[in-house]
């Protein structure tokens, strides 16, 4: 990769591990992701209450009592299986679609310099200008970097030689999202 003067790089390779992740932060970037990992959970529970009355609604007139202590029960059920689907789908997707993508076990680098990021994932190369991020998102291990609603850039913590490279790598991107946007 060519670059002028690079302030920050690094470089990992994207495994199943980082896909999983990215999979989570888009999930908590959605409409639904806002309410949380057990609020989501919730509106599962009540989409499915909803679901089951509808095609049990005659039940409510004679037996109201019978049928709110039902869907008291399926609410629960949804909930709490909740989390189980959502870790079987993410492992499911992890083994069907991760080995497809171009990027999947291959080594990456980001190189993050004045006026953009540039990025290499094997033989892929590509330049992303800060203006083009519209979101960041920060977890526990990972930077994550919308470029729009479906695409994000991934920055794993565990790339970077310690905690306190990680908290100045994200100040530093933070501080050029917030330059691009204000000018």
């Amino acid at each position: 990769m060519d670059q002028q003067a690079v302030d920050h790089t690094v470089s990992y390779r994207f495994g199943r591990d980082d896909y999983i992740a990215l999979l989570r932060a888009h999930r908590s970037l959605s409409l639904l992701g806002r309410f949380g990992r057990w609020g989501r959970y919730a509106c599962f529970g009540v989409f499915f209450v909803v679901l089951i009355n509808l095609f049990n609604y005659e039940l409510w007139p004679d037996e109201p009592t019978v049928a709110l202590i039902l869907s008291a029960i399926i609410f629960a059920i949804a909930v709490l299986v909740a989390p189980i689907g959502e870790f079987i789908a993410e492992r499911g997707l992890a083994l069907w679609i991760f080995p497809r993508q171009s990027m999947a076990n291959k080594d990456c680098t980001l190189a993050f310099d004045d006026d953009a990021i540039r990025s290499k994932y094997g033989d892929i190369e590509g330049r992303i200008p800060w203006r083009a991020i519209t979101r960041f998102l920060e977890t526990k291990d990972h930077f994550f970097l919308a470029v729009s609603r479906m695409e994000m850039i991934l920055v794993p913590k565990r790339a970077l030689p310690s905690p306190d490279a990680a908290a100045d790598l994200g100040h530093y991107i933070r501080s050029k999202i917030d330059a691009a946007a204000t000018g």
